[in-house]
């Protein structure tokens, strides 16, 4: 319900397409409208991204088809995110295409879930040289953000607004983010809690990040940077937006901080602060209907695109 009732690019807010037979429902179709921004100018646009075929239909071309009367139904510039590796081929049938190279940087705290089992002895000492390695970090660091306001906020104010529209040349394809869209993925939820953190000067805000740190297999603590944005011209905000975030990540103990990253000046950054390139992700994100102009040189690859983990629908199915 939250998915489809709180889209402010919605008009409807019931946008799924249902396939059924004998009266059941065999399969279906998450079609979100949103909207993007091209070399600046807003491109009205749907994300597919929940996509489910019956299993006893399988195989019998019934997805295929059913996709590729969405394409018919509705030939508008078309994003795919996140499919498995079933749902990717039957994408790709129907001629959407792949962006290639979306890559996660991680950041370790710990070895748990590196080592097999039988080296499990060598986690603790390895453990407590990170440790080391990073406190030391933390004091020859200091507070690089010491004439940035960083902090915690309840809700996004439309300050955000007017942050998207003054950065959002300055990337080839970026996914809308203002005030009601922030506050819908991150902000609107009873059972998901994110860290909100802006970064102002005066009245302005410069750039936010919004992160969670979450239990997750094997005993580990991932903490993931889900969303930020700030002018890739302003690193100061990005380093004072992301040392403020792992001062609070770090005190939840985790053992691995993540982020998805596709934009070579910030992923400059991350490695500077020792995070580097976990995975590749293939089935991250396609495109269709690109339109009769084609899409901007480089878009077929990830360095085209502004995306991270809040770009896809996770955010909707990530509970605590």
């Amino acid at each position: 319900g939250r998915l489809v009732k709180g889209n402010p690019f919605s008009l409807t807010h019931d946008d799924y397409l249902v396939l059924e037979k004998e009266g059941r429902v065999v399969a279906y179709e998450g079609l979100m409208p949103f909207e993007l921004s091209i070399r600046g100018a807003a491109v009205h646009a749907l994300v597919y991204h929940d996509t489910m075929v019956d299993p006893a239909l399988r195989g019998r071309g019934v997805g295929s088809a059913f996709v590729s009367s969405h394409l018919k139904r509705y030939p508008v510039f078309s994003l795919a995110v996140w499919m498995n590796a079933p749902n990717a081929r039957v994408f790709e049938k129907c001629g959407w295409r792949p962006v290639e190279g979306i890559p996660t940087y991680a950041r370790l705290y710990t070895l748990r879930g590196l080592l097999p089992a039988r080296f499990s002895l060598a986690e603790r000492p390895a453990g407590a040289g990170l440790a080391l390695l990073y406190g030391l970090e933390r004091l020859v660091r200091g507070n690089p953000g010491h004439r940035l306001a960083v902090y915690p906020v309840e809700r996004f104010d439309d300050r955000a607004d007017a942050l998207f529209e003054g950065v959002k040349g300055s990337f080839c394809i970026i996914a809308h983010r203002g005030e009601k869209v922030l506050n819908w993925k991150f902000t609107d939820t009873p059972w998901s809690r994110f860290g909100r953190l802006v970064c102002t000067k005066g009245d302005e805000m410069l750039g936010y990040l919004v992160f969670k740190t979450r239990d997750a297999a094997r005993g580990r603590r991932i903490a993931t940077i889900y969303d930020f944005l700030c002018s890739p011209w302003r690193m100061d905000v990005f380093r004072a937006l992301m040392y403020r975030a792992m001062d609070e990540i770090e005190k939840t103990g985790p053992d691995t901080l993540e982020v998805l990253c596709t934009d070579e000046r910030f992923i400059r950054v991350l490695k500077g602060m020792g995070f580097v390139r976990a995975r590749l992700n293939p089935g991250a994100l396609k495109y269709a209907h690109e339109g009769p102009a084609g899409l901007p040189e480089g878009a077929a690859g990830a360095g085209g695109w502004f995306y991270t983990f809040g770009d896809g629908d996770r955010v909707f199915w990530d509970f605590d």
